[in-house]
């Protein structure tokens, strides 16, 4: 028999999308009102991708009567098919119309808890209970939901374990020599992607960290702590892709489901000129999407003379981002090589749910990461 899901669309789209891969129907109904067209776009783009037929339907958002009229015509259509609902989401009137006719029609109806990594199974009572989430969500599918297409990200991290005792090593200053990162940045900052190779800067005196970080493609040692750097890769190691990867190291190490580093796409819109991003970590576990966005700046640096920090632009964009491509339930850290100083950021980082790791809590940070994840 034909099964057919019926779904209420809302800003939150992965309870949808749960039930879709988890119950794998023939066909999904997604009811949408006015304000939710874009977001029905996004979801059933994604739905059809897994070869799922989809279809839209319009309902009035404050119109109760609208709603069962448009539930039962629903059920009317497709008497001959195992038809259920899933009521997570929508408005207070969507909700309560679709419940009505569907449990007047003795059709099974579903709500999605996603905190707990549940399907409950509302109606019909004796069949009721809790049905554990089975399938995972890709991250690609997760951000598409919400309108982020991605286009790149590391497909092959072969390299950053190849590197990974002189990228242990970095980390390992920030508790043990903390003017090395520093110096790092102070050294490079003038350099870009447009730089003509070769470049020589001065690294602090560490004898081991010289040794290191000759074994990095295209870098030589000169001799009285000057070295010669030839690759762009390299350099952008150099300025701050070490700690990414990291950080990247440290979270595969905690088996995610799903773990991305440098994602990098753009936000579906009407115009041409669609807007681009990039997220440093991401990565998913039970549905629930997490991201990380990794600095060695000074965060106590002063933007301009208004007095604000730099810090207090990576927790906008953390909590900008973190609103448009993680939904209610994501999460997201700013892990900082250096120690954040300005306690009415960490407080404002607080308030935004932004968790924060800095300086010498790096240390730490596989523990803050596995107690961030179970929170």
């Amino acid at each position: 028999m034909k099964h057919v899901h019926v779904c209420l669309v809302s800003d939150q789209p992965i309870p949808n999308l749960t039930t879709v891969l988890q119950f794998k129907p023939d066909t999904v109904v997604l009811l949408k009102t006015k304000e939710m067209d874009e977001k029905a776009m996004f979801l059933e783009k994604v739905v059809k991708e897994h070869h799922i037929d989809v279809t839209s339907m319009k309902i009035e958002a404050y119109d109760i009567s609208n709603v069962i009229d448009i539930s039962n015509s629903i059920i009317n259509y497709f008497k001959g098919s195992d038809l259920s609902l899933n009521i997570t989401g929508g408005t207070k009137i969507g909700t309560l119309g679709t419940f009505q006719a569907f449990y007047t029609a003795g059709k099974p109806i579903y709500y999605v808890n996603t905190k707990d990594n549940k399907i409950l199974q509302l109606f019909p009572e004796s069949e009721g209970g809790e049905i554990e989430i089975k399938i995972s969500i890709s991250i690609s599918d997760y951000l598409a939901a919400y309108g982020f297409l991605v286009d790149s990200y590391v497909k092959d991290d072969s390299y950053i374990y190849r590197r990974k005792e002189l990228t242990n090593y970095l980390a390992g200053t920030i508790d043990t020599n903390p003017k090395i990162i520093p110096a790092i940045n102070g050294a490079l900052h003038i350099y870009n992607k447009e730089t003509n190779f070769p470049i020589s800067i001065n690294l602090p005196k560490d004898d081991k960290l010289i040794k290191m970080i000759e074994l990095l493609d295209g870098v030589r040692r000169k001799g009285n702590g000057d070295i010669e750097i030839s690759t762009l890769d390299s350099l952008m190691y150099l300025k701050g892709f070490w700690f990414e990867e990291y950080v990247y190291m440290i979270v595969k190490s905690l088996k995610p489901d799903e773990v991305r580093l440098n994602v990098k796409g753009k936000w579906v819109t009407k115009s041409q000129d669609s807007p681009k991003n990039e997220f440093d970590i991401m990565f998913s576990k039970k549905n629930r999407l997490f991201y990380i966005s990794c600095k060695t700046a000074n965060p106590d640096r002063k933007i301009d003379e208004s007095g604000e920090v730099i810090s207090k632009e990576f927790i906008y964009e953390l909590d900008s981002l973190g609103d448009k491509a993680l939904g209610l339930f994501g999460k997201r850290m700013l892990v900082s090589a250096r120690q954040i100083n300005n306690l009415m950021i960490k407080e404002r980082a607080r308030i935004l749910n932004v968790a924060i790791v800095d300086g010498k809590n790096i240390n730490t940070l596989k523990e803050n990461l596995r107690q961030w994840l179970n929170q």
